[in-house]
């Protein structure tokens, strides 16, 4: 019983940094804005927003499913998107394996220099997207999705995408 109360106040006390750290307005068309001291994003409302780890993570889930974005902020940098694409994957194949796509150089709706790869799975649906944002002063911001499977892309594709058009650094 005492390892159960333990456990549920963590919880509250995870749940109330969360909500510290990052504020949310609803913007009455299936989104939350999701403000940051380092940056803004949208997200699909009712998803739960994440309390940001030490090393500037922050995860946003729906209440059931397997989907989930991720946020992560980095200091500035003058590493190559070369550089940056295979720090990347380092670290995203460790978690799980699969096929990377190549990176391709964009520009986003917000004026940011950014780079975006997939990680295909064993029947070659990109079930894993990532986009880094790279601002004029060298900051970082990755935006990251994990789409369960085919079925779900008709609805989390078009939530990345709007995750991406609207990620501002601050």
């Amino acid at each position: 019983m005492k390892l159960f109360t333990v456990l549920v106040f963590a919880s509250l006390v995870i749940s109330a940094f969360a909500q510290r750290d990052a504020r949310t307005t609803d913007l009455k068309d299936g989104f939350v804005r999701v403000e940051t001291s380092s940056y803004t994003i949208e997200v699909p409302k009712g998803w739960e927003v994440g309390a940001e780890t030490s090393f500037g993570q922050r995860k946003v889930s729906p209440e059931k499913g397997a989907a989930e974005i991720g946020v992560m902020t980095a200091p500035p940098t003058r590493n190559s998107w070369d550089e940056l694409y295979r720090t990347s994957l380092y670290f995203i194949l460790r978690e799980e394996d699969g096929n990377p796509t190549p990176y391709k150089l964009t520009k986003t709706a917000q004026g940011y220099e950014a780079a975006s790869f997939s990680v295909l799975d064993d029947k070659g649906f990109a079930k894993r997207r990532y986009m880094l944002l790279k601002s004029k002063d060298n900051r970082l911001l990755a935006l990251s999705i994990k789409i369960p499977g085919k079925q779900d892309e008709k609805t989390l594709a078009p939530a990345f995408d709007r995750l991406v058009r609207t990620a501002r650094m601050n």
